[in-house]
Formats: C-alpha cells, sequence, structure tokens
C-alpha cells in the first residue's frame, strides 16, 4: 500500500510538472521555455508561436531544448504591448519571421534585423507605433507588402545591398519618415510604398533605380556619390544681377501672367517664403520706397543642390 501510494504520488509530480511547461490553447499545446511559447518541426528546428511578456525585453534565443531558433510564426507578438524591445542577436540560426509576427507591438522603438535573417514575411512589423529607427543587415533580399506600415514614429531606414525590391505599402503611412538610405541593388519599388510619407528624402547614388523612382514620385533626394555645390542669391534680386531694382518687381508680374520672363531666379522671388504671388511684387516695391517689412530683401542665402 505504502509503494502504491508513492507511486501515485510520484506519477501526479510527474503531471505537475508537465502541466508547467504546456500552454493550453485551442487547437495546440505548445511548451513553455524563457517565456517562449514553442514546439519542434519535423525539421528538427524550433518554432516560437507566443511570448508570455514575463520581460518587456525579449531577446529571442539560440536554441530551445536544444532545438535551433529557426522560425517566428505568424502572430506569434501580434499586438503585444508589453515588450519595448526585440533582440535577435543570438538567435543566430534564425531564418523567418512570419505574417504579421509583431503586427501592433506599440513599445518597440528600435530596431535591427541581422544577416542570418533570410525572410520577413507580409506585415512582420506593421503598426509598431513608437518604432523611430530601423537598420536592415544583408540578409532579405525582400521588404514585404506592408512590412511597416503605419508605423507613425518611424524617422530613418538604413536597408542593407542584399535588398533587391521594396513592396506594395511597404511603408505606406509613416509620416514622420525623413531619411531612407536605399542601395544600388534595389530594382523594384512598388508605387505606393511611400504613400503618405510627404517629408521623405531619399539617399542614393546616380545611377540607381532609387534616383528614377524618387524623380518619377516626385520624392527629394540626396545623391551620396555627387560632389555637392553650393548656389547663392540674393532675396529679391529674381533677374540675378546682384540688384534690387523695379525689374525685380515687373519680372514677378510677367512670370504671374505668364508672359515670357529672362533669367528668372524663383527662390530669389519668393520674398516671404510663402510661394511667387503678388505679394512678394508689393514687398519689392516697398523695399525700394524704404519700408521696412519682415523679410530680408537683399540678404544674401546659400544652398546645396547635386549634381546628375
Amino acid at each position: 500500500m505504502k509503494y502504491l501510494k508513492k507511486l501515485c504520488s510520484f506519477i501526479l509530480i510527474c503531471i505537475l510538472l508537465c502541466a508547467s511547461v504546456l500552454v493550453a490553447g485551442a487547437a495546440e499545446n505548445y511548451i513553455v521555455l524563457y517565456g517562449f511559447a514553442f514546439d519542434i518541426n519535423p525539421e528538427g528546428k524550433a518554432v516560437i508561436h507566443g511570448y508570455d511578456d514575463r520581460s518587456s525585453e525579449a531577446a529571442i534565443p539560440q536554441k530551445l531544448m536544444g532545438a535551433d531558433v529557426a522560425i517566428i510564426d505568424d502572430y506569434a507578438f501580434f499586438n503585444d504591448a508589453v515588450i519595448t524591445s526585440v533582440s535577435f542577436e543570438d538567435a543566430t540560426a534564425l531564418k523567418t519571421i512570419g505574417v504579421n509576427a509583431f503586427y501592433g507591438c506599440g513599445g518597440l522603438t528600435s530596431l535591427t534585423i541581422p544577416e542570418w535573417i533570410e525572410e520577413i514575411s507580409f506585415g512582420a512589423f506593421q503598426n509598431c507605433t513608437s518604432l523611430e529607427a530601423l537598420t536592415v543587415r544583408n540578409g532579405i533580399t525582400q521588404i514585404p507588402a506592408q512590412c511597416f506600415y503605419g508605423c507613425v514614429s518611424l524617422k530613418q531606414i538604413a536597408l542593407s545591398d542584399s535588398i533587391t525590391e521594396i513592396g506594395e505599402r511597404a511603408f505606406m503611412n509613416c509620416p514622420k519618415l525623413t531619411v531612407v538610405e536605399i542601395p544600388d541593388t534595389v530594382k523594384k519599388i512598388a508605387d505606393n510604398a511611400f504613400d503618405g510619407c510627404d517629408d521623405l528624402v531619399i539617399y542614393c547614388t546616380k545611377e540607381s533605380y532609387a534616383l528614377s523612382y524618387a524623380i518619377d514620385h516626385d520624392i527629394a533626394y540626396v545623391l551620396t556619390d555627387a560632389e555637392p555645390i553650393t548656389v547663392t542669391y540674393m532675396i529679391g534680386d529674381t533677374d540675378s544681377d546682384e540688384t534690387i531694382s523695379i525689374l525685380d518687381a515687373t519680372l514677378i508680374q510677367r512670370q504671374l501672367a505668364d508672359i515670357p520672363v529672362f533669367a528668372f531666379n524663383e527662390k530669389a522671388a519668393d520674398v516671404d517664403g510663402g510661394g511667387v504671388d503678388i505679394t512678394d511684387v508689393t514687398s519689392i516695391q516697398r523695399y525700394l520706397a524704404g519700408f521696412h517689412d519682415p523679410y530680408d530683401i537683399g540678404a544674401t542665402v546659400s544652398y546645396i543642390v547635386y549634381a546628375i
């Protein structure tokens, strides 16, 4: 009898221990280790399906139960409001980040995709609203559709030389995005990839596809392989003769009336910074009459351009 009781107790303890490493799911039960819910696929690789938010800093491990972590499954961290950072630096066997895997992780502020990751899937980091900086190292070849859609805090991106394609709506509705470094290897960018990024500047080279894309889509660009040229002008000097005269006001009037003009400097003509209009004519006339409006007519301004 004592032996039977001990055996029953032992069995009960084993059951409780097994229960402690299982997550009850609607369709599957996954092993939980270090906070990661996972299983082992037929190839003997660990696949992460979820996280229990035991830490706000999620460091993806190299192995789980001796198996290399190779895949973060679809929706694994979907709408996780707790994590503020995710690190892939130890997960050197990780190859794939699944569909919407980190969708809606509003606490993420920066992200580095290491070179051993080969595939990022649709919408993987969509609506990560606090994400500000993104670095993609050599590895993946495509930024898929909607991958960073709605990352409203994203400011700058550095893409690796392995990237060849940027997909549909990949960075759509990222209104703070101002700097994107696009390498020469990129040969295809979806027309709507950067829709809603109104202040975007593309950094690229003179012979790149990215330059053609920027020009075709009226996006500002900086040529990283071009020598800067400094251009200087005088505010109000619309004919570039280095003086302010009534002719400068007349040239603006002719331009507004669609009458052909010569040597018209539009930047110099925009005296008040609100676009060239009749107000600029009046401001120059008042300047010549000795009135002092709050504009810097006659001041010298310089800016840099990059020759193609």
